[in-house]
């Protein structure tokens, strides 16, 4: 992955024709977030905003709204990205520290930093607010200063203050509460408008303490630079269009929500961390990344995918070599829906792997099909579903497993039933011939 910056990505996306520059005004409330939807649902380009109503500076959205422009800031193909992915994670590089950066052009401290001059966009109808959607919130544990980078929603509640939903497993949910049982602020900034390579690296399940910046280094080839903050202690991206410095204080809570969350319901309003704000340092001539979730499938979906499918992958291939792919669709919010490519070598091998993903992963459904079935294509899924699978003899359910928090049927926060469905055909059994036209590929497109 070459690109140091959001902008060699930008240029890379326009010059290949998967960007489109709007520029007639379009609206923060709403107008950015209804463009970004109709690209996502059309399958269409990455967008440029170039003059945002009431405000100085431009705002990019939907640059990872189809899996294609995925695998563009990948500098992936679908069939290498898995283990693209997987190479980075094994030659992580630390960040260089350098004296300056292009994110310190312009610096803000104090009164002087004011977040209602950002183009936050306010996504759906029943939001709070505006929300930073793209931010990757930097810090670290109080006490043994392992690192975390990741994105979180932050909900612009004024001038210096930020709504913050970060509760544990996630790691800044964590950071959050070690500093507030030793009665200690948090140190937190947020980077938007970072290199590509960062936002993907987010997405790694990386253990407690690794620093994901350590895989975007991996990702690149080469150090991330970062620079040090203004008024916290943390480095950041120097290639970062906008750094927002602040803490968290013990205690101080305040309402924030609802907002239309990955699974495409709303999130209900209530007291969540602030962090208030203590500058803010921008390029001069700062670029806003705006990044919509909601109903499946968004940018948020598709930006979780390959790092998903690449720590499952690795999972499950362990224990059974014929895995040969694994997908989260979008349908589930990425979380919910998983599908594997299986090449038997023993019977019930399928069942095998059905449970040691529902156990392991807290996905969902999970669906195990044969390598002759794409399971990028959901109708060919469920094709092998209706023909290959019957209910009484194929399908595992298992009550009461730890699952993904925001599943609006779940019984309670975190704990759901999940089920596996062997879609594969019967190992060492006579099954029915697939039906197959010859030919195919010798017809030239229409």
């Amino acid at each position: 992955m070459s690109f140091r910056d959001l902008r060699q990505f930008i240029e890379h996306l326009e010059a290949s024709g998967q960007l489109v520059r709007i520029r007639t005004d379009v609206q923060a409330k709403h107008g950015i977030a209804a463009y970004i939807r109709k690209t996502s649902d059309t399958n269409g380009p990455a967008l440029f905003f170039e003059n945002v109503a009431g405000y100085d500076s431009p705002a990019v959205g939907g640059l990872f709204a189809t899996r294609q422009l995925m695998l563009e800031a990948l500098g992936a193909t679908e069939d290498n990205a898995v283990n693209r992915f997987l190479d980075a994670t094994e030659r992580a590089v630390s960040p260089r520290l350098v004296n300056d950066g292009p994110c310190r052009e312009v610096i803000k401290i104090g009164n002087d930093a004011d977040l209602t001059k950002i183009p936050v966009p306010t996504y759906c109808v029943q939001d709070s607010g505006p929300f930073i959607t793209a931010g990757v919130a930097i810090s670290k544990d109080v006490e043994d200063g392992g690192k975390n980078a990741s994105i979180y929603r932050f909900e612009v509640k004024g001038e210096r203050r930020l709504g913050v939903l970060a509760t544990p497993p996630h790691h800044l949910g964590m950071h959050i509460v070690k500093a507030e049982s030793l009665g200690r602020p948090l140190d937190v900034a947020v980077a938007i408008g970072v290199p590509p390579a960062v936002l993907v690296a987010t997405q790694w399940e990386a253990a407690y303490g690794v620093d994901e910046l350590e895989l975007a280094g991996g990702l690149m080839g080469d150090a991330l630079d970062v620079v040090k903050a203004e008024t916290v202690d943390l480095n950041v991206p120097a290639h970062a269009e906008l750094i927002i410095e602040g803490q968290i204080h013990p205690g101080e809570r305040e309402m924030e929500g609802p907002f239309g969350e990955y699974t495409g319901y709303y999130t209900p309003a209530y007291p969540k961390p602030v962090m208030q704000v203590t500058a803010i340092t921008h390029r001069r001539d700062m670029i806003y990344q705006a990044m919509l979730t909601g109903e499946p499938t968004t940018e948020n979906h598709v930006l979780k995918m390959i790092p998903a499918e690449a720590s499952c992958f690795r999972l499950l291939r362990s224990r059974f070599p014929g895995v040969k792919k694994v997908h989260f669709h979008g349908a589930g919010g990425v979380g919910l829906l998983g599908i594997v490519s299986l090449e038997q070598n023993s019977k019930h091998e399928a069942r095998s792997v059905l449970t040691t993903m529902l156990g392991a992963q807290g996905t969902k459904i999970v669906i195990v099909v044969d390598p002759d079935v794409d399971i990028f294509d959901l109708n060919a899924v469920m094709w092998a579903v209706c023909t290959r699978s019957q209910p009484d003899r194929d399908v595992i359910t298992l009550p009461q497993m730890m699952g993904w928090q925001l599943d609006p049927s779940a019984p309670q926060i975190g704990t759901y039933a999940v089920m596996g469905i062997d879609a594969t055909v019967p190992f060492g059994e006579e099954f029915d011939q697939v039906a197959k036209v010859p030919g195919v590929d010798q017809v030239p497109d229409f």
